[in-house]
């Protein structure tokens, strides 16, 4: 118990002895990321949004009964989950989201606007997965 009360002692020392330096929001965050997950996981972090961008607007034009509007975010959002899946190949929903997405391409062409946003709402749940 004694060592314990001076390891902590140490590291509450060491918190308020060490200077707070400036943090310039641009650089730490992808300073950060590519810490954590290197370039390739970056890419694929920032593939996978873009590819979610699309897949929201991909919802939206599909609860319409837009089917064109939805095909061609889908297409979008699909190229996008490709480049993820080839920057970061071992994520299972990344590959789950890609063959989500292209049954949304495939039902959307046959004007089911319905089937398809189902599609492209599970592709959506599975890209988010991805990068949380």
């Amino acid at each position: 118990m004694k060592y314990a009360s001076v390891g902590f002692a140490l590291l509450m020392s060491a918190a308020v002895i060490s200077p707070i330096l400036p943090v310039h929001a641009e650089e730490s965050v992808g300073d950060a990321i590519d810490a954590l997950v290197g370039q390739r996981g970056a890419d694929a972090i920032l593939h996978t949004e873009a590819a979610i961008e699309h897949l929201k607007a991909a919802i939206e034009h599909g609860k319409a009964g837009h089917s064109a509007l939805l095909v061609e975010h889908a297409r979008a959002a699909l190229e996008n989950a490709q480049a993820a899946n080839r920057d970061n190949d071992d994520n299972p929903h990344t590959k789950a989201g890609i063959t989500h997405l292209q049954a949304a391409i495939r039902d959307g062409k046959k004007n089911h606007a319905q089937a398809a946003t189902k599609h492209a709402e599970a592709a959506l749940s599975h890209l988010e997965a991805a990068i949380h």
